[in-house]
């Protein structure tokens, strides 16, 4: 790993500062992980992220992670710095989280966040493992406030459909479909009987006409035919006309704080939309 190869004195410099600091060292194999440990985490507690986490597509916080070594999830790097945690994901590999165990290293994982008290247990289990509780705590509570905040939407709400690049979209049981009812949309997933993820057709969306489509393109500006399906001649030929709600996929790939953005953004739209003549 070129990254802990050519930084080993600073590396070992924030280990140092760590273990003064009393402060458990961390290294995280998953993206969302990542993403948490860089929100929880004391500068110096980090001793290594994924290399997706310095990626502007999925990685909220790109440009704090480029401050650190990456890593592929190996044992020999991870094993190298010595953490006194490794945090994974759900789906990390079974063989990967094994093989970290057998050779002697502690390694948590989080889960799936499909709503928002998942997003703060995760949240919690983490400030835990790394003894960042109170900060933890904190934010938590300023996202609760913020949440509380989201006004009830009237019986006449608008249909929305999360319309990623083929028809990828979201049910009512992802954290996706728990948001846009929160923010007072009807999901045309649900209307079109999927709970979980899958794909919504043309056909179906020029049957469905929702109101508003939601997308979050992963490589914006480039050339795919999946990701041009929202402007297709039948789409358009059809007379539906659906309001495009975007945003950057690094705000939709992992949960955070920013998702409460995103949430509060949904329901400003829908408010838009019922005040459109």
């Amino acid at each position: 790993m070129k990254l802990v190869k050519s930084g080993v004195f600073v590396v070992s410099l924030m280990v140092a500062s760590a273990i003064q600091a009393g402060l458990p060292k961390v290294a995280s194999i998953n993206l969302c992980a990542d993403q948490l440990v860089l929100l929880l985490a004391d500068a110096d507690q980090i001793v290594s992220l994924t290399n997706l986490s310095h990626e502007t597509a999925g990685s909220y916080f790109f440009e704090q992670a480029r401050r650190y070594p990456t890593n592929k999830g190996g044992s020999e790097v991870i094993l190298s710095l010595a953490p006194d945690v490794v945090i994974a994901g759900q789906y990390t590999t079974v063989h990967s989280v094994k093989l970290l165990r057998e050779i002697g290293l502690d390694v948590k994982t989080i889960s799936i966040v499909n709503d928002f008290d998942a997003l703060f247990e995760n949240m919690r289990q983490i400030a835990g493992w790394i003894h960042q509780v109170e900060r933890a705590e904190k934010i938590i509570a300023d996202l609760k406030q913020r949440i509380a905040l989201i006004k009830p939407a009237s019986q006449n709400r608008p249909v929305a459909a999360v319309f990623d690049p083929n028809g990828y979209t979201s049910g009512g049981a992802t954290l996706k479909g728990k948001m846009m009812e929160m923010a007072g949309f009807t999901n045309a997933a649900t209307l079109a009987g999927i709970e979980h993820y899958g794909q919504l057709t043309l056909e179906q969306i020029i049957h469905l006409a929702p109101d508003a489509l939601i997308d979050s393109p992963y490589s914006p500006g480039t050339y795919s035919r999946g990701q041009l399906i929202s402007r297709h001649p039948a789409l358009m030929q059809s007379g539906v006309d659906p309001h495009v709600i975007s945003f950057p996929s690094r705000m939709t790939v992992c949960a955070g704080p920013w998702t409460v953005d995103v949430l509060e953004r949904l329901q400003a739209e829908r408010m838009r939309l019922q005040e459109s003549p």
